[in-house]
């Protein structure tokens, strides 16, 4: 039994440290010479992911799980008000993105729609190019 507890905090402070390294950095993907996007991790389970191409800011929720980073984009829902919020504009989940932490960078592995019609992920994983990597810049 002591060992599963040992076993748990070691784990625990790997994925802390983990989590550590990730708000204390800004990582970076240089598109093209003129177009840098970034994702910016907060302490507080939350991110920003700006994309140059787009000139867009997506943001939502992160999660760690050993060494794969999953962003939860949560964005608008539809460029209409919701009768039901006094004009305000309805949001949800988009879309899952995965990332591999490699130390000094993240890898892009995927990402997933999210089904709104069925309440479930669309189960059409797209891979990106297997060389967008996001670099550690320090701040």
């Amino acid at each position: 039994m002591k060992y599963l507890v040992l076993l748990f905090l070691l784990f625990s402070c790997k994925i802390q440290e983990k989590r550590n390294l990730l708000i204390t950095n800004k990582w970076e993907y240089k598109f093209a010479e003129d177009c840098i996007s970034n994702i910016l991790f907060r302490a507080d389970g939350t991110y920003e992911n700006y994309n140059c191409e787009r000139d867009y800011p997506y943001s939502g929720i992160y999660k760690i799980k050993r060494d794969t980073i999953y962003l939860i984009e949560i964005d608008l829902l539809s460029d209409v008000p919701s009768i039901n919020e006094e004009n305000n504009y309805k949001t949800g989940i988009i879309c899952k993105n995965k990332l591999i932490y490699k130390g000094s960078f993240l890898q892009y592995v995927s990402w997933e729609n999210y089904d709104h019609e069925n309440n479930k992920w669309s189960g059409d994983i797209i891979f990106p190019p297997n060389e967008i990597f996001y670099i550690k810049v320090t701040p």
